[in-house]
């Protein structure tokens, strides 16, 4: 019996182990979750204000497709080949600015 009390004393060492780095992990998922959801809020935010400071400069997916003159499908065959011009997402979706979509297509 005694030579079982070691490995009982191991594997008790070892779970406790195992649950204090289950622990230490939650606390870091949870950490970089709430510096994630803090990043997106204060990127919701700017795109918030920069819409109403210039309504007319930001535009939507569709917007700027036909500002493009392209049709929504074509322009997100750009999107998909990498071309996809400077933007900002937003918590409603994507906002494109008129001034860089017209740099974008200059640079093309």
């Amino acid at each position: 019996m005694r030579s079982s009390e070691p490995l009982s004393e191991t594997a008790r060492g070892i779970e406790e182990a195992r649950r204090i780095l289950a622990s230490l992990e939650a606390q870091a998922f949870s950490g970089v979750a709430a510096t994630l959801a803090e990043a997106a809020e204060s990127l919701a935010k700017t795109a918030r204000e920069l819409k109403m400071i210039a309504p007319d400069e930001w535009m939507t997916v569709e917007e700027a497709a036909a500002y493009l003159k392209r049709t929504p499908k074509a322009f997100e065959k750009v999107v998909n080949a990498g071309e996809i011009p400077r933007h900002y997402l937003t918590e409603r979706g994507i906002l494109f600015s008129r001034k860089e979509l017209d740099e974008w297509l200059m640079g093309r």
